[in-house]
């Protein structure tokens, strides 16, 4: 059974002198230039994790769930940057700073990219925006305080998210997915990096603990001290762990459910893990037991996405088939299917309103029965996920005009 793995370069960094790890950080510093994996300038300006919308899905337990109303049905759409996002993240909000990247899907062009999001002129030209040039994958952006957490397919890297500039930079992990952004928990940073979760100093991005997942597709979700990260088995993600964020220590292991290829969502009984072309799997977060399933219609390749809000796991597929679920047991509230072309993000919930996005609509149904409120048409398609900040809800979008795009009343 896989458990924490000192690496090489931790080794050496101690040099032989394992007493030397438990001592300050001050301390630890004190190896920086032996540490060649790791580019450090100066300490992240970490702070707490507020905002609308500060990382994917809201929260690091990808609720995608918010108390914010978002938009009404008099909402109207505008582009509020242009960019070519052919590939984007969601975008990440605290206060007036929007973050998000984007790329023009063949890695020869793409940014992280900082939005004044109250500014009277156009955001991007505010005092505020920046931009960090970098073609490849990335995650979306984990805003805490003044600084910004990233994974891309080469680094994860710590930024000043009020002027872009790097703090710390590690070529260990990194993996360039938008729902694989950066998790804090227990004081500790822990990214996915397909073979390996690290943890890591947030101010720093000295490693502390790593634990070998085998070939999972990273995505994590954490809660309560807790993270839990698919692992591979055979070459295949084919099951979930929980770590102790603060140490790495596992505290269960289960390699034996189907197949996933979606993010992990976890509320204050159950981890659901969705299966591959099949179910959603209710787990208990004690030992990783199954509790439940449920599941929807999906198409050949399809796998669920979910969202939780109250009592309630929202599900769909990427053909438009919506579904409520009681989280307690599993009994289905409601189901709907909505006529449309693809659904490949996640849904969101803002107070009482379940939002969706297809490929050129956005759709608010009621959380509660299930009800289509309103549609409204999209001049772009949605290429990130969806965030609410207030009767606001932003998204990165492709097509004749790309960019970044506010739907507010």
């Amino acid at each position: 059974m896989p458990s924490n793995m000192h690496t090489r370069r931790a080794v050496l960094a101690a040099g032989g002198a394992t007493a030397l790890a438990s001592l300050s950080g001050c301390v630890a510093r004190a190896f920086s230039t032996l540490d060649v994996e790791r580019d450090y300038r100066r300490d992240a300006p970490v702070g707490d994790v507020t905002g609308a919308w500060p990382t994917y899905q809201r929260d690091f337990a990808n609720t995608g769930y918010t108390t914010d109303p978002g938009p009404s049905a008099d909402a109207g759409v505008e582009r509020i940057a242009s960019g070519d996002a052919a590939l984007a993240t969601s975008v990440a909000v605290a206060d007036a700073r929007g973050v998000l990247g984007y790329s023009d899907g063949d890695g020869e062009d793409g940014v992280y990219r900082a939005l004044d999001l109250d500014a009277e002129t156009a955001p991007a030209d505010s005092d505020r925006a920046w931009t960090v040039d970098y073609a490849h994958g990335k995650s979306t952006p984990t805003l805490a305080g003044d600084a910004m957490f990233v994974s891309t397919a080469e680094f994860v890297a710590a930024y000043d998210a009020r002027t872009g500039e790097r703090c710390w930079r590690t070529s260990e992990g990194g993996y360039g997915t938008p729902a694989n952004a950066p998790v804090l928990a227990a004081e500790t940073l822990v990214d996915g990096g397909g073979s390996t979760v690290f943890g890591r100093d947030p101010a720093t991005g000295e490693e502390r603990w790593s634990y070998d997942a085998g070939r999972a597709s990273p995505g994590l979700a954490a809660r309560d001290g807790v993270v839990y990260t698919p692992i591979g088995v055979d070459h295949e993600q084919t099951g979930v762990a929980a770590l102790d964020a603060a140490t790495g220590e596992e505290r269960w292991r289960r390699e034996d459910p189907p197949q996933s290829a979606v993010p992990l969502t976890v509320d204050d009984a159950h981890l659901y893990y969705s299966a591959h072309r099949g179910n959603v799997f209710a787990l208990a977060l004690e030992d990783g037991s199954t509790q439940w399933r449920a599941s929807v219609p999906l198409p050949e390749n399809g796998s669920p996405q979910t969202a939780v809000a109250d009592d309630t796991l929202h599900v769909q597929s990427s053909r438009g088939s919506l579904a409520a679920f009681d989280a307690g047991d599993g009994a289905t509230k409601w189901t709907l299917s909505l006529d449309a072309d693809t659904f490949a993000r996640p849904p969101v919930v803002a107070e009482d309103t379940r939002f969706v996005a297809s490929d050129d609509r956005l759709y608010a149904v009621s959380a509660a029965s299930g009800d289509e409120l309103w549609s409204k048409a999209l001049d772009a398609r949605p290429t990130g996920g969806l965030s609410v900040r207030g009767s606001e809800l932003y998204f990165a979008g492709t097509g004749r005009n790309p960019g970044v795009f506010r739907v507010a009343d």
